[in-house]
């Protein structure tokens, strides 16, 4: 089932590689020219750009380049127009539109994009605070898995700019499904809590590494024994990772060329609690569209554990956050996981700005969207920490739909797959597979 996905993978990181060597004509960039930013700092767009002053750009890398700033979450509207200076030079002028930035909010959801799984609450953001894209927020919710948090990161601080700080603390209550054997199915409830801190830098505007820690609480809420690893029924341990992240997609939330790589290695208990094991986990991603009217996109993904016991709050699902289209609702759980997605998409919009000039909010005056019609097949499969993965088990589903990229990032998909089990499904979800 996963054999091929690998290779494909890999092909398709080869070919966007190869998309970078734009043939076409070529200037030498003299200046860059940055409009319409109130509050953002100039050097946060500047960063998101694969070019200089001095560099050689072509029309690709410029299209590339304010794709990144859109990216960003920053803005509603991005222009990047370059301007003739003689035969061979060009100046680029790039004009922003800024997004609302600090707002009391709505919480709504459905938690593992379940709808009957809903939970309601409010929250206060600034999503660029400072004007250095750090965000800072509060929220809570009540409903399913009620939840509370309080968050900072900043992507640019030191003397470069370059680094990175997060800290928050959290605390939920949440329900902890359970469907193996061994214990009796059904969602029984855990009382977690969280401080954490982390640090790692960006080098370019591609490669990022992060170390970061946390305290963690667990406690049993039922009398099921085995839901926490303590005799005493709560789990109380430390925890600490690595990860690295490489990202040259052009839209991140939805790309249509460049690769993305995460890989993550985290530890469990440091000496000073009964919990003691590990995770690895991987995501990797490849995009190329060799003609403007379509884009091949695939996934390969993997989480793995080791250790002598995994709790069962630390188990991994398919059928909740991760998700087979053809079997939506079907629910595999495991100590680890393996996943693959292959898709074809083709915009029928590719990107066309509403205007409402009376808008009270100039936030909200330009709004982008985008209609993509996707063709795709999605495989996944759980296992034990011993990794015993075997096709019979794994889950698969194909089909096509539509998805319907909206102002701020938020993206619909209306699908109609075939599952491993033979049944075709209506599947309406919120936010990109791939």
């Amino acid at each position: 089932m996963f054999r091929g996905a690998p290779v494909l993978f890999m092909l398709l990181v080869l070919l966007s590689s190869s998309q970078a060597q734009d043939s076409r004509q070529a200037y030498v960039l003299q200046k860059i020219f940055i409009e319409g930013n109130k509050t953002t700092k100039d050097f946060i767009i500047l960063r998101e750009l694969p070019f200089k002053p001095g560099d050689t750009v072509t029309s690709r890398e410029i299209e590339f380049g304010r794709e990144r700033i859109y990216s960003t979450g920053l803005f509603t509207k991005v222009l990047v127009q370059p301007e003739p200076v003689s035969k061979t030079t060009i100046d680029l002028l790039v004009y922003v539109e800024e997004r609302w930035y600090i707002w009391p909010y709505p919480v709504i959801g459905f938690h593992d994009r379940s709808l009957s799984r809903f939970y309601a609450g409010a929250g206060i953001v600034h999503l660029n605070f400072r004007g250095r894209d750090e965000q800072l927020a509060g929220m809570f919710a009540l409903g399913y898995d009620p939840f509370g948090s309080i968050t900072f990161t900043s992507p640019s601080i030191g003397p470069g700019k370059d680094y990175i700080l997060s800290m928050g603390v959290s605390y939920s209550r949440g329900r902890n499904a359970v469907i193996q054997p061994g214990y009796s199915s059904g969602e029984f409830d855990n009382t977690f809590g969280e401080m954490h801190i982390g640090a790692g830098r960006r080098f370019g505007i591609f490669n990022t590494v992060t170390l970061g820690t946390s305290y963690n609480y667990v406690s049993r809420n039922s009398d099921t024994t085995g839901l926490v690893i303590s005799p005493t029924g709560t789990d109380v341990f430390a925890t600490l990772e690595l990860s690295y992240v490489y990202d040259s997609r052009d839209l991140k939330s939805y790309a249509t060329e460049g690769s993305f790589l995460y890989l993550s290695l985290e530890k469990y208990g440091l000496g000073e609690s009964l919990v003691n094991f590990g995770r690895l986990s991987f995501d990797a991603r490849g995009y190329v569209s060799p003609w403007d009217f379509l884009t091949l996109a695939a996934r390969v993904h993997g989480n793995f554990a080791e250790g002598p016991q995994i709790p069962p709050y630390n188990h991994v699902f398919i059928g909740y956050y991760e998700r087979i289209r053809g079997m939506f609702n079907t629910v595999s759980e495991g100590e680890s996981m393996m996943g693959a997605n292959v898709e074809v998409r083709i915009p029928i919009i590719k990107q066309l700005y509403i205007q409402i000039p009376d808008f009270p909010l100039r936030q909200f005056i330009s709004n982008r969207i985008a209609l993509y019609w996707n063709f795709f097949f999605d495989a996944g499969e759980t296992a034990g920490k011993r990794l015993q993965f075997t096709e019979n088990n794994a889950l698969y589903g194909y089909g096509g739909g539509l998805s319907l990229l909206l102002p701020y990032d938020a993206i619909i998909q209306f699908d109609y797959a075939r599952g491993s089990d033979k049944h075709w499904e209506f599947v309406l979800d919120f936010g990109a597979t791939i």
